[in-house]
């Protein structure tokens, strides 16, 4: 992790203290009901991008993390646009996470998001959702009140010339925990009742899904035939609470879609789900790799065709 000059923690302070206008801590949970959306061709096109750390909002790093979004957003027309955590990293962040609102919102592109384990270092959920203005593009839910089960578990049914064609999984995966083992490691987990939600929605599913969530699912442990690049140890949820399990029984969600570990951009097959991890997206995290984004693609006959490209491969 980079240091932080005295500048830069003062512009923190700075923007924080401009940030603290009063606003509600309490959340409201909605419906359930999926969002549609419909596709523009029979061939569904999803960019993934991830951890964006957005720090300060006008440094260098992070402007060029703006610049990525537009690149990769811009590089091809696709349905929808998925950012998987960690969109701040910053006493900024409620601030910070309006700006990326208005910047999407520009790009005219269907996109959503889910929470990683650093918007609420320093604010509660709250102070993000309840400052998302009326927007055009963004699609996104607290979702229902599950026990336990944090903010944002919603779906997205991706329509066809009207007819149901994937459907998209959205979940909180949660932030760190203050009491664990040293087997399982800091981070929390989806809880019984997200990993219930999901089965109740998948079970009378009639097209196959796939899965968006920030911090990998223990099954990414040892992979093996990888695909891509594991140049750091995969740091999963801290426990196992069937949500692989509930995917094999049902046989409709085909692939799940992580960040949060930056020197990873690999993908595998574990018994016939595919498990991937996104391209680090921003320039305020740590990783040397170059910033990017994960191309999905699903055909008309199921087929999941997915790859990292960079913002230099887009550009060039």
């Amino acid at each position: 992790m980079k240091k932080i000059s005295t500048l830069g923690i003062l512009l923190l302070m700075l923007f924080a203290f401009i940030s603290c206008e009063s606003i509600s801590q309490t959340i409201d949970y909605s419906d359930d009901e999926p969002f549609i959306i419909e596709m523009k061709s029979d061939t569904l096109k999803i960019l993934q991008l991830t951890d964006l750390h957005l720090t300060y909002g006008i440094d260098f790093n992070d402007r060029q993390t703006f610049k990525n979004i537009k690149t990769m957003v811009e590089s091809d027309d696709f349905d929808l646009v998925v950012f998987t955590g960690d969109l701040t990293m910053s006493p900024s962040g409620p601030r910070l996470f309006l700006q990326l609102i208005h910047f999407m919102e520009t790009l005219k592109t269907p996109w959503t998001f889910v929470f990683g384990n650093h918007e609420t270092d320093f604010h509660p959920h709250s102070q993000y959702v309840n400052r998302i203005p009326q927007t055009e593009f963004l699609y996104f839910k607290v979702g229902p009140d599950l026990e336990l089960g944090g903010v944002g578990n919603f779906r997205i049914q991706m329509n066809y010339q009207g007819n149901p064609f994937q459907m998209l999984y959205f979940m909180d995966s949660h932030a760190e925990r203050k009491v664990y083992t040293e087997e399982e490691g800091i981070y929390d987990y989806l809880k019984p009742s997200q990993v219930m939600w999901y089965e109740t929605h998948v079970q009378t599913d009639t097209v196959n899904s796939l899965l968006f969530i920030h911090m990998p699912l223990r099954q990414y442990m040892n992979p093996t035939n990888i695909t891509g690049r594991k140049e750091e140890a995969v740091y999963p949820q801290g426990m196992d609470t069937g949500m692989f399990d509930k995917m094999l029984e049902h046989g409709r969600t085909k692939a799940v879609f992580v960040g949060h570990d930056h020197l990873n951009d690999f993908s595998f097959d574990r018994d016939e789900i595919l498990l991937a991890y996104g391209l680090i997206s921003g320039y305020n995290a740590y990783g040397s790799f170059d910033r990017g984004g994960r191309i999905i693609e699903v055909s008309v006959q199921g087929i999941i065709h997915t790859y990292v490209k960079s913002h230099k491969e887009v550009s060039s």
